[in-house]
């Protein structure tokens, strides 16, 4: 069983504005494994920058646990109060390296003096702190860059600076809290690509906040969709995608947005008595196999494609078809039961279905 790093059991976290309660987390409950890359999404306000900044307390929470690592930070219920000593604290700290959307570097600064700086407090000697920050540009591809000035620097060479200033302390968690919202589709893919390849050599568990599903898909192997301040759905990258249960979900998802918008143009009213529109999701060996073929030749069922479409998550390619399956009913029973029996997930589309704008449950 792998070792649970962060455990956020029953966070809230509560604020007073204005005789205003605002509840930003709500009864949160979020552990990750070491050695994960956990995608947080939600649309802006949905409370997960606020949790995240729970892990090493930045933000206190209203109540909760807060353990990391194996140590308790925090603890608070009905009956009990507990926070960490501030010196303690501050030790759990640099274990955990936060990068954020705007880089926060020290302009009249050299690039190798921004990461030196953090570790300014590390008890290494001045030559020892030079050699490190050099290395750890070196590790962010910033090698012969050292002497530059982060004006003279695009966005993506800025926040690779940032990172290596984040890892300055060797963490074993690095959060990124929209770290890639400023930068263009180049720089964030590079920097998302970086993150991956610090996660494998580092051994790093990174907790990835965005509200953008493309970044999580490129890397991450865990999600979690937050909304209201709440998580409503989680699971591995495969689940959440091959079979999202929430609409918001589904929206984050987009290839069933994509899907659905196409489907606008059919009247399923219109559709004949021995007709029925499916969404069929397959993963692994299913997506090269000759599946609707297979339903005509076995089942006497024809199956028409409306939408299709295939991405690779981790590695594992995943697809997506839109159909109007035609046939007997017996006959499109016995189909869908063989699609079943090859762990192809079914969901029979309503009009409903688009009025809601996503798959059905």
């Amino acid at each position: 069983m792998s070792e649970e790093i962060i455990k956020l059991d029953k966070i809230n976290v509560t604020f007073e504005q204005k005789n205003k309660r605002i509840d930003a987390v709500k009864e949160v409950t979020l552990h990750v494994n070491k050695g994960d890359i956990y995608g947080v999404v939600g649309y802006s306000g949905a409370g997960k920058s606020t949790l995240v900044r729970v892990i090493n307390l930045l933000q206190l929470p209203t109540s909760g646990r807060v353990e990391i690592g194996g140590a308790v930070l925090y603890q608070k219920d009905e009956q009990t109060e507990n926070i960490i000593d501030t010196k303690t604290l501050r030790e759990k700290r640099r274990k955990i390296g936060m990068i954020f959307q705007h880089f926060n570097l020290l302009n009249e600064q050299t690039i190798i003096q921004n990461v030196a700086f953090a570790l300014k407090h590390s008890g290494l000697k001045e030559k020892e702190i030079q050699e490190k920050a050099q290395n750890l540009l070196n590790l962010v591809g910033l090698d012969g860059r050292e002497n530059s000035y982060p004006v003279q620097l695009s966005g993506g060479q800025q926040q690779r600076v940032a990172i290596a200033r984040a890892l300055a302390n060797d963490p074993e968690i690095l959060i990124s809290d929209e770290a890639t919202s400023a930068l263009d589709p180049k720089n964030t893919i590079q920097i998302l690509d970086l993150l991956k390849d610090l996660n494998a050599k580092l051994g790093l568990t990174v907790v990835l906040i965005t509200h953008e599903m493309d970044a999580v898909k490129r890397i991450a192997n865990k999600v979690a969709v937050m909304d209201s301040g709440e998580i409503v759905e989680r699971g591995d990258l495969l689940q959440i995608f091959t079979n999202a249960k929430e609409k918001i979900t589904r929206e984050f998802i987009g290839g069933s947005a994509k899907a659905i918008a196409t489907l606008q143009d059919y009247q399923l009213a219109k559709l004949q008595q021995d007709e029925q529109i499916f969404q069929l999701t397959y993963s692994d060996k299913n997506v090269s196999e000759p599946i609707l073929i297979r339903l005509y030749k076995d089942f006497g069922v024809e199956a028409n494609i409306i939408y299709s479409n295939i991405e690779v998550l981790r590695g594992t390619p995943v697809g997506t078809l839109f159909v109007i399956i035609k046939g007997s009913l017996e006959n499109q029973k016995q189909a869908l039961e063989y699609l079943k029996s090859q762990r192809i997930i079914i969901t029979k589309i309503s009009e409903q279905t688009l009025v809601e704008g996503g798959s059905a449950k």
